[in-house]
């Protein structure tokens, strides 16, 4: 007999409308100060996004975003089940080697804290749940630790047609209606699921006039062209030109959170500076954002979804063990039972316009037992680049994508 427990993080964030070019010294929110371990906790989960997204298998000519702070929250909440090298695999895996349990769902409690803090401008939700088969056992220990650090909802339920139901709502209620559904299906051998949602609500600082959008040209990496509507804008934001690539940051809200944009140079692929990047390169970046230039910047709407399943990708950083059937160890779910995960299934969405940006993105981890311009700067991005979404004061990054072509929705 075969039992699956199939652990959920969805995140959904940045939908907006609305313009602030100015604000007042008083409107200014305060700075978020982390501890030193809590810094490093960030600085390690930008590590993972940069390892995780050269991994991607090949995809020119194709959309694709991830939201590293998704997958690191699933696989965090499913780390207070495992133990032995499974534990440590995935500690590793996850770039928080030197942490403690513990000390990782402390840190994740206070960042997630501090993010729904951050920006009286923005409205940032997380919520998170656990649903459980009545039938199922599973240990007061592993449901008391994500009570306390990750607040869950905790509910048991006879998994039938009705209890999917139930789960599905809830998801489509707490990402307010922008992912319906997380699940197709209950099967027989299902006994639990972990969820959790976040909503966020912010406006572009300052943003496009409709108006001034225009369709344009732009280059796609087969070598032929696409019209697409182009966003334009010309206005003071963080610029910055590196080696192969110059760079953009446009801000949400008070100014703490932002989009990160990286248009490769003429010649050089989005794929090809992906693997440029690394937490050196990125926080060397971040300081060179800093300057205020007036810039020329055209960017085209976009919309689009993507799915991959993440088994391989995490297994090649190192927490292979915890996907083999006679090795894993998850015996801090259930002390009786041989656990392992099945899959990790990531789900991402995002829209791009005048107003500001929507994204989702959706994580599951399934766990078995054998019985996720002119004059000046010019920022056009008319060919394939790069994006990252950000907080500023934690300097962790919440999506991270790559647009080859505007037109395409999935």
């Amino acid at each position: 007999m075969k039992i699956k427990v199939s652990i959920i993080l969805m995140v959904l964030a940045f939908s907006s409308a609305g313009c602030r070019n100015n604000m007042s010294a008083d409107s200014v929110p305060g700075n978020i100060v982390l501890t030193q371990k809590s810094l490093s906790l960030v600085k390690a989960g930008n590590s993972f996004t940069f390892n995780l997204f050269s991994k991607i298998p090949d995809s020119q000519g194709h959309n694709v975003m991830v939201s590293p702070l998704s997958i690191s929250l699933a696989l965090c909440m499913t780390l207070n089940g495992a133990d032995g090298s499974t534990k440590s695999d995935m500690i590793n895996a996850l770039g928080l080697a030197g942490l403690s349990v513990d000390e990782i769902n402390q840190i994740y409690f206070d960042l997630i804290s501090a993010l729904k803090k951050a920006d009286s401008d923005v409205v940032m939700q997380i919520a998170n749940s656990i649903w459980i088969k009545k039938t199922f056992p599973v240990l007061d220990s592993f449901i008391a630790v994500n009570q306390k650090y990750y607040d869950a909802q905790v509910q048991s339920l006879d998994f039938n047609q009705a209890a999917l139901a139930t789960i599905n709502s809830w998801v489509n209620d707490k990402t307010n209606g922008k992912i319906p559904a997380i699940l197709d299906q209950i099967s027989a051998d299902e006994i639990m699921f972990l969820i959790n949602a976040i909503y966020f609500n912010g406006k572009w600082q300052v943003q496009f006039e409709k108006s001034g959008t225009q369709d344009g040209s732009f280059a796609l990496s087969a070598g032929t062209t696409a019209t697409v509507p182009l966003m334009m804008i010309k206005e003071h934001f963080g610029y910055s030109e590196q080696t192969g690539y110059r760079a953009l940051k446009m801000p949400y809200g008070r100014g703490k959170f932002a989009m990160v944009m990286l248009l490769p140079d003429v010649g050089k692929s989005a794929d090809q500076l992906i693997k440029q990047l690394d937490p050196s390169a990125w926080e060397n970046l971040k300081t060179a954002l800093t300057s205020d230039s007036k810039v020329d910047v055209w960017i085209p709407r976009f919309k689009f979804s993507w799915d991959t399943d993440l088994k391989d990708i995490l297994s090649s950083l190192g927490m292979a063990v915890a996907f083999s059937r006679t090795d894993a160890n998850f015996s801090k779910i259930n002390n009786t039972a041989q656990l392992f995960i099945t899959a990790v299934k990531h789900k991402t969405f995002i829209e791009v316009n005048e107003e500001g940006t929507e994204a989702a993105a959706a994580t599951s981890v399934g766990i078995g037992v054998t019985s996720i311009g002119p004059g000046g700067p010019q920022f056009h991005a008319t060919r394939p680049f790069l994006f990252f979404i950000t907080e500023e004061d934690t300097g962790a990054i919440l999506f991270a994508g790559k647009v080859e072509n505007p037109l395409l929705t999935n």
